[in-house]
């Protein structure tokens, strides 16, 4: 089949970035990104691998994310909204089966420009690898989605040399119209020296960035000399000087993923338009991945607990750090101080529960921190409900001179261990919904403003950010106004996309918004992503 390739070369991969339907639309003017394929899309939902997900090994990462897709339909649900978009789209599907593969592509063929087919993924049994692996059964899928569709038809394969020329051929020769090399290497184990514990939960994952590169141009090379089909290459592309080695080998568009982490919204932008036009990237950060050991201090308090470390972090109000138990799990936390490191922890789930029953001396390990931070311009006002009283706490420790009021609530007096501490900072008032401390009533109810000036900063749930930020402009404009986010968080550093709100990545286009930018997003408030990725309104989400 004949078709045209985009006059821009540079292409995100399947499961980078632009893991839902709102981010890709966010995405699609970039200039220099002529593709973006979708997170790979099977049959069913699936939630993926707990978190760690992914894990530092020098300037690469290794990473398993477990296939988390939201399944086919509800995806289609989202995508037909914004299908066409002004780039390429390419639509990653896996599946178990040829028939698999060939319901997924004519059920997304009237939604997408392009499809790939994922035959590599090395770390979920059943998929990916385990098909890639087998010229036989790679031949029945290519064959099998070639019958239902036309559209141009892309085998990612995995970085085997010796073999991927002859799968790339298997492919090619059954229908396939282009190929895309490489997948990630795999499946490793990375083990933490100082506990021999696996970092992922899964034990097991796949290595990308500055490592694979050169195994990425060799098998690109065996691919070449097999097949005439266009190629997109990938596999350690982090500077404008490997467009030309993967262009030699044989790649005709170019695929970046690592060398994306981190980067908010405004920077992939940048990045992609100076990537493309040959000029130096712009300085990428030294995202910490890395874990620190720290040991409990202190800890008190009852259904929400006080975690003091005996360490300090460069950070500011507002950001997060992930802390991790080997063998159990990591999941983040907004800072309530930063010297020495405090948090507020409410048992939740598995992880929380167990942070939550450390001792004095007990280790824990942290990394971080992500997202933006605040600073006051002038005098603020803080507003917090429940475990969101841990930044109100950071800017009133830090700031306390431009401190005007704080505001406070929770379910109950055990819901706010920051309390009394809070009161010998700034003037406090202080609410919870069964009377136990404080007035009896929502913090909305009691958020009296009168004479109050300044900016705002409110942390809590959505709702009552909400409320408390549609009060706040009664006295204020919006863009002085500042609410910090909450949302289900993966890998922290912008790569895995599942805290999408409205096409931003709230672990790095926020977690701290300007009100005059949140009001304007309709999930804000009223809609979440689970786990999956699969977009359900706010009260389903618990």
């Amino acid at each position: 089949m004949h078709f045209e390739l985009p006059k821009d070369r540079l292409v995100i991969p399947s499961g980078i970035v632009a893991s839902s339907p709102d981010i890709i639309k966010k995405l699609e003017d970039a200039e220099g990104l002529g593709v973006i394929t979708t997170k790979s899309i099977g049959i069913s939902e699936r939630n993926g691998y707990k978190e760690p997900i992914i894990a530092r090994i020098f300037a690469s990462l290794i990473n398993a994310v477990g296939l988390a897709n939201p399944g086919i339909d509800a995806y289609i649900s989202e995508i037909r909204h914004i299908y066409p978009i002004k780039k390429v789209l390419m639509t990653s599907i896996f599946g178990s089966s040829p028939e698999e593969f060939a319901s997924l592509a004519s059920k997304v063929e009237k939604y997408t420009d392009w499809i790939e087919l994922n035959l590599s993924c090395p770390h979920a049994k059943g998929y990916g690898a385990t098909i890639g692996t087998s010229p036989t059964l790679v031949r029945e899928v290519v064959s099998s989605v070639r019958e239902v569709t036309d559209l141009p038809i892309f085998a990612k394969l995995v970085p085997s040399l010796g073999s991927i020329g002859l799968i790339a051929k298997t492919a090619v020769d059954a229908g396939a119209d282009g190929i895309t090399a490489v997948n990630t290497v795999g499946p490793l184990k990375f083990i933490d020296e100082r506990t021999g514990a696996p970092i992922l939960s899964n034990t097991y994952g796949g290595l990308s960035g500055a490592a694979i590169k050169e195994l990425a141009l060799k098998c690109i090379l065996e691919v070449r000399e097999n097949v005439s089909v266009p190629i997109i290459g990938m596999g350690g592309i982090t500077d404008p000087s490997d467009i030309a080695a993967f262009s030699s080998a044989g790649a005709s568009l170019f695929g970046i993923g690592t060398a994306l982490m981190g980067l908010n919204t405004k920077e992939l932008m940048t990045f992609f338009k100076e990537f493309a036009s040959g000029s130096k990237k712009p300085l990428h950060m030294q995202i910490p991945l890395s874990y620190k050991e720290f040991h409990v201090r202190e800890a008190w308090g009852s259904s929400t607990r006080v975690l003091v470390l005996d360490g300090s972090i460069d950070a500011l109000p507002g950001q997060f750090v992930f802390l991790w138990l080997p063998g159990i799990g990591e999941k983040p936390f907004s800072l309530a101080l930063n010297d020495p490191i405090t948090l507020l922890i409410k048992s939740v789930g598995p992880v929380s529960s167990s942070l939550a029953s450390l001792k004095e001396g007990d280790p824990v390990f942290l990394r971080g921190p992500y997202g933006n931070g605040y600073i006051p311009k002038g005098n603020v006002n803080l507003v917090g409900g429940g475990s969101g009283v841990a930044p109100i706490h950071f800017i009133a420790k830090l700031f306390q001179k431009q401190v005007t009021s704080i505001f406070i609530g929770g379910k109950t007096a055990a819901d706010l261990p920051l309390y009394e501490e809070l009161r010998s900072l700034a003037n406090v008032k202080v609410s919870t919904e069964d009377g136990s401390l404080g007035a009896c009533s929502m913090i909305t109810e009691t958020l009296d403003l009168t004479g109050l000036s300044g900016e705002f900063f409110n942390c809590g749930p959505e709702p009552m950010l909400i409320r408390a930020a549609e009060i706040e402009s009664r006295v204020t404009t919006p863009d002085r106004i500042f609410c910090a986010l909450e949302r289900y968080t993966k890998c922290g550093v912008g790569i895995c996309g599942s805290c999408a709100m409205d096409g931003l990545r709230v672990c790095v286009d926020g977690p701290v918004f300007q009100y005059s930018i949140l009001r304007g997003c309709a999930d804000f408030g009223r809609y979440k992503r689970l786990p999956s990725g699969r977009r359900v309104p706010l009260n389903e989400c618990r």
